[in-house]
């Protein structure tokens, strides 16, 4: 459920921007790269895993005091390297979408290493065969910002994938935060009447009003302070559905993209995942795209309604 894109650029970046500091504080490098103190700490504990080898001599450590950590062994990153044009060449890539990472580089480092690259490389790395794109949620991202800071409204098509389908409202942002490296719009939706979390990944359009963000003024502070991230962006309320699905070969992403309740393997390797949806279209819609890998074995009525569902879908399909 991460965007592994934008984790591995954050994780470039960590170790050079702590070692600049010598002593680093944890909050203030969060807010320096959009994300929370919580989700940096455990983005953090990944680079005691990364390093020239898997030898625990070559890897990275860090010392964790309080409210800073420091790097105490770069895990050899400080050692000349001589890159061939294919490592030249992902090097590369890696620094052009780090550069496009709002937050995550300051002071041209990157820049300045990419530029050492292409020299260094010369002609063997051919830049030009890279097309690099960003992510579908930096492409709102400055209108997201932007939004919050002119406190414009929005009118926006967005995607939910909880219910699988697409709907149109107008929403009054309050702010952009990054959570498990995902950029989130956090707004009034005049739609639902109520605080809601867009992801920005999931806008199908959205532009600027000239009409003033005007979220209620009796909001309570509760409502107004940023979403608490402990559990996750998406919590599944006690009074949605419980559905239990089998997830077969090629289908196992679904316990991974939506949060479960619990999932097991059966013994012939397949999963079993238990989560809670908020409309039971959602999970036909599901088993239907998912040509029969997909199954439902609770509850027993939504089980025969997708069966029917897609026995329905199938004699049309056959009676064209």
């Amino acid at each position: 459920m991460t965007d592994t894109s934008d984790r591995v650029s954050r994780l470039l970046a960590l170790v050079p921007y702590i070692q600049a500091r010598g002593v680093a504080s944890i909050s203030e490098t969060a807010r320096s790269f959009g994300i929370e103190s919580d989700q940096l700490r455990r983005e953090l504990e990944l680079l005691w895993m990364c390093g020239r080898s898997s030898g625990p001599e070559d890897l990275i450590d860090l010392l964790f005091e309080g409210d800073t950590v420091s790097v105490t062994y770069d895990g050899g990153l400080s050692r000349p390297l001589r890159l061939t044009s294919t490592e030249a060449m992902t090097l590369a890539v890696a620094l052009r979408t780090l550069t496009d990472l709002p937050g995550a580089t300051e002071g041209g480092a990157a820049e300045r290493a990419l530029a050492k690259i292409e020299t260094a490389a010369g002609q063997h790395l051919d830049t030009t065969a890279v097309d690099i794109r960003l992510a579908a949620q930096d492409r709102w991202l400055g209108l997201a910002q932007r939004a919050v800071e002119e406190r414009r409204a929005v009118e926006l098509d967005y995607y939910t994938a909880a219910r699988d389908e697409s709907t149109h409202r107008i929403i009054d942002p309050i702010r952009v935060f990054t959570a498990d490296g995902y950029s989130y719009l956090e707004a009034w939706c005049r739609r639902a009447e109520g605080m809601r979390v867009f992801r920005l990944d999931r806008f199908e359009a959205a532009r600027l009003l000239a009409e003033p963000a005007r979220p209620p003024a009796d909001l309570s502070p509760d409502e107004l302070k940023p979403a608490d991230l402990a559990g996750g962006v998406y919590r599944p309320a006690p009074e949605h559905l419980l559905v239990e699905l089998r997830l077969g070969p090629g289908w196992e992403w679904v316990s991974e993209y939506y949060p479960c309740e619990s999932v097991d393997k059966t013994e012939d390797g397949q999963l079993l995942a238990r989560l809670r949806v908020a409309n039971p279209a959602w999970v036909a819609a599901l088993t239907r795209r998912s040509g029969g890998a997909v199954w439902v074995l609770a509850p027993s009525w939504l089980a025969e309604d997708c069966a029917a569902s897609a026995a329905t879908a199938l004699s049309r399909y056959r009676g064209q």
